[in-house]
Formats: C-alpha cells, structure tokens, sequence
C-alpha cells in the first residue's frame, strides 16, 4: 500500500514539473508578444488558457483523491498541502499570461475580450 502511495506523490510530482514548464512557456510567449505587438501569438495563448486550466483540475483532484484515499499525516500531508498550494499559484501564473495577452490585443485593436472588430 505505500509503495502504491509513494508511487501516486512522485507521479504527481512529475505531473506539477510539467505544468510548471507549461505555465513558463506560457508567460514566456505572452512577453514575447508583448515584445513584439504578435496578435496571433496573444490569441494563440488566450484560445489555449484551458490547458492549464484542465492540468489544474486534475492534479487537484489527484491530490484530493490521494487526501481521501490514503489519509496521509506529517510529511506527506504537508507535500499534498504544498502541491494543492502550487497547483493554484501556477494556474493563477496562467491567467496572468493570459492578461498579458489580452493586453496586447487591446494594445494593437483598442478592442476589450470578447468585442468584434467593426
């Protein structure tokens, strides 16, 4: 059973390090189109924030999942805690990549999310 357990932290340790390096690339192409005035890459970002949306989810849930199942204490408990804590911190990151996007498509159209170009 712990080797079981043990397996689940390092997989959703693997599963953060990978959203992690999504939600980096993320910001770092929204600074890029924020460099560049590049509409296509700021609409390209904010058509795909449901990526790290969906990542969220189901990392969050893993660790729910893991909190019910396993009713972990000490160590594990607080690992579980922190990834619960990181999970919103990076998805947060997403969104503000997100906004920096958006920004950048008001910047060059003077449109708000959602107007239509006349």
């Amino acid at each position: 059973m712990r080797k079981h357990f043990d397996d689940q932290i390092a997989q959703l340790g693997e599963q953060m390090m990978a959203m992690g390096a999504l939600v980096e690339n993320t910001i770092e192409r929204a600074i890029r189109a924020l460099q560049t005035d590049d509409m296509a890459e700021a609409a390209a970002i904010r058509d795909g924030d449901h990526v790290v949306d969906e990542k969220e989810r189901e990392e969050e849930a893993m660790c729910i999942h893991m909190l019910l199942q396993q009713q972990p204490v000490a160590r594990d408990l607080r690992t579980i805690s922190a990834a619960l804590k990181m999970i919103t911190d990076m998805e947060r990151i997403g969104d503000h990549a997100v906004n920096i996007a958006e920004w950048v498509v008001y910047a060059i159209t003077g449109l708000y999310k959602g107007e239509e170009l006349k």
